[in-house]
C-alpha cells in the first residue's frame, strides 16, 4: 500500500512546485527578493470610484511561506474595503439627495400649517441650486410648487421633486429589497450591477433616475441602447432585465408601485432548432481525449492536478469537489451533501485510480475539514472554487486547450467539460443511462426506476460504471 501510494503521489504532483507553488492573490510588484503583496480585484462597477482595477496590501515579508500564511487575513481587509466602497457609493450618500430626503421626512411628519412653509423653503432651495448650476434661479411666484416646470436645471428640478415627495430615487429601496430576499450573493450582485447600469444610462441621456419617471418607453430605450445595440448576449441581458423586473414587483407589493415598466422586456432566445451545434451559439462540449491528456500532463499545481483528475473520474461538478470534507470520502465513495436538486445529493464511488490520492489528501486530518483546505472562501454563497476555476481557465488557455468561436461569448470547453467527458465515456462503455444519471446527479423520468434494484445492486452498478471510465493513455 505504501509503495503504491508513493507511486500515485508522484504521478499526481508533476510540475506542481514549479514556480514556487501556490501564489494565489500574491505578487511581488518590485521583483524577486522584495516584499510580497496580496491583491484583490475591484468589481468593474467600483473601479471608477476607487480609481483602481485592483487593491494591494504589503505583507511586509519577502519569504513566500510567510506570505502564504498572512495573505488570507490581509485579503479580508481588502475585501472589507471594497464592501465599504460599495456602500458609500450608494446614491443615498449624495449630499443633495440627503438634503432632499431630510426635507421629505420633515414634510411627511409636519403639521398642516408647517407644510406650506416647508414647501416654500423647498422652492427657495431649488432656486438656489438652479442658480449654482448655471440657471436663472427664477420661479413662478404664482405656482411655486410646480417643480416639474421651474426651475429648469436638472439638479434643482430633481431636488424639488425628491424633497416634495413627488419622486423617489430608483435605487432607494434596492438594498432593503435584497436584504429581504432569499437570493444568493451572486444574484444580489447581478441586481446591483443592473441597477448601476440603468443609473449610468439615465445620467448619460439626461433622464431622471426616479421610480415614478421610469415608464415603459424608458425601460425599452434602456434595453435597446444598452443591450440590443451593444450586441450583449440575450442570456446576459435577460438576467439584468429580470433583476429590474423583480425589484419593481417588490415595489408593487410594498408600495403599490404600478404598472411594472420592465414587464415583457426580455430579449428573445435563439430557436433551438435554428442553432448550429458547431456555431457560436451552439452547446458547450466535452473535452476530447487529446485535450484531457494535454491537461493532465501539463504543469498544474498540486491542487489543480488533483481536482482535474477527480472531475474526470467521478463526474463531480467543480463546486461539489470544493465542498467535499474528509468525512464525505468514507467507504470508498464521495458523498455529495449539497446540490441544487434532490437528485444532486448522492454518493459516487471513488475510482480505483483516485483512491491513493484521496487517501493522501485525507491523511490524519479532522473529518470536518475540507478535502482541499487551501481553496479560499470567496464570500459568495460559500463558494470555494472561484479562484481555482479562474486558475484552470488560465492554465487551459496556456496549454492551447480552447474552442472560442467567432461571435461566441466564451469557449465551448471549460472545467465542466470534464463532467461532460465522464458522461460520454460512461455511456460509450455501455452503462445504463439511469445508472450514469444517478452518478451525475441528473433528474430522471426514465421508465426503468431504481426501485428495481436493491441498494447493493445499485452500488455495484455505479462502481462498475465509474471503473469503466479510463484516462487516456
Amino acid at each position: 500500500m505504501g509503495a503504491a501510494l508513493g507511486a500515485a503521489t508522484l504521478s499526481f504532483k508533476f510540475g506542481s512546485e514549479k514556480g514556487g507553488g501556490d501564489r494565489r492573490y500574491l505578487t511581488q510588484p518590485r521583483g524577486p527578493g522584495t516584499s510580497w503583496y496580496v491583491v484583490a480585484e475591484v468589481p468593474r462597477t467600483l473601479q471608477t470610484t476607487l480609481g483602481k482595477k485592483r487593491l494591494m496590501k504589503s505583507l511586509e515579508t519577502d519569504d513566500l511561506r510567510v506570505a502564504r500564511a498572512k495573505r488570507w487575513q490581509a485579503l479580508t481587509v481588502l475585501k472589507a474595503q471594497i464592501s465599504e466602497c460599495r456602500a458609500t457609493t450608494s446614491s443615498a450618500k449624495d449630499p443633495l439627495l440627503l438634503e432632499a430626503m431630510a426635507f421629505r421626512e420633515e414634510l411627511l411628519r409636519a403639521e398642516p400649517a408647517r407644510r406650506d412653509d416647508l414647501m416654500y423653503e423647498i422652492a427657495d432651495r431649488a432656486a438656489e441650486i438652479d442658480l449654482t448650476h448655471g440657471g436663472t434661479g427664477a420661479r413662478d411666484d404664482h405656482a411655486p410648487f410646480e417643480f416639474e416646470q421651474a426651475p429648469p436645471v436638472q439638479q434643482s428640478r430633481d431636488f424639488a421633486l425628491l424633497a416634495s415627495g413627488k419622486a423617489t430615487p430608483a435605487d432607494l429601496y434596492l438594498e432593503r429589497w435584497l436584504s429581504s430576499s432569499t437570493y444568493s450573493e451572486r444574484t444580489k450582485a447581478d441586481a446591483r450591477t443592473a441597477m448601476s447600469q440603468f443609473k449610468a444610462w439615465c445620467e448619460k441621456v439626461n433622464q431622471a433616475f426616479f421610480i415614478e419617471t421610469t415608464t415603459d418607453r424608458i425601460a425599452s430605450n434602456f434595453r435597446d441602447e444598452v443591450f440590443v445595440q451593444a450586441k450583449v448576449h440575450p442570456k446576459t441581458a435577460n438576467k439584468k432585465l429580470s433583476a429590474l423586473r423583480q425589484h419593481w414587483e417588490w415595489l408593487d407589493r410594498s408600495f403599490a408601485v404600478r404598472p411594472n415598466p420592465w414587464m415583457r422586456k426580455s430579449l428573445p432566445k435563439a430557436k433551438a432548432h435554428r442553432v448550429a451545434p458547431d456555431g457560436p451559439d451552439g452547446p458547450e462540449r466535452p473535452f476530447t481525449d487529446d485535450e484531457v491528456r494535454t491537461l493532465l500532463a501539463g504543469p498544474a499545481d498540486t491542487d489543480l492536478a488533483n481536482v482535474m483528475r477527480i472531475a474526470a473520474l467521478s463526474g463531480l461538478r467543480l463546486d461539489e469537489i470544493g465542498q467535499l470534507r474528509i468525512a464525505d470520502c468514507a467507504d470508498e465513495s464521495f458523498a455529495v451533501t449539497r446540490s441544487k436538486t434532490a437528485a444532486g445529493v448522492r454518493t459516487v464511488p471513488i475510482h480505483s485510480v483516485l483512491r491513493p490520492v484521496v487517501a493522501e489528501l485525507i491523511g490524519t486530518r479532522d473529518p470536518k475539514s475540507f478535502l482541499f483546505p487551501d481553496l479560499p472562501d470567496t464570500g459568495w454563497d460559500d463558494n470555494r472554487t472561484m479562484a481555482i476555476s479562474k486558475r484552470f481557465a488560465y492554465y487551459r488557455k496556456k496549454l492551447g486547450v480552447d474552442d472560442k468561436r467567432v461571435g461566441a461569448r466564451r469557449s465551448k470547453v471549460n472545467f465542466h467539460s470534464f463532467r461532460r467527458w465522464f458522461a460520454t465515456k460512461a455511456e460509450d462503455a455501455g452503462n445504463r443511462e439511469n445508472v450514469v444519471g444517478d452518478i451525475m446527479g441528473h433528474e430522471s423520468d426514465l421508465g426503468i426506476t431504481f426501485g428495481l434494484y436493491s441498494h447493493a445492486q445499485l452500488k455495484r452498478l455505479k462502481k462498475a460504471c465509474v471503473e469503466s471510465v479510463k484516462l487516456p493513455a
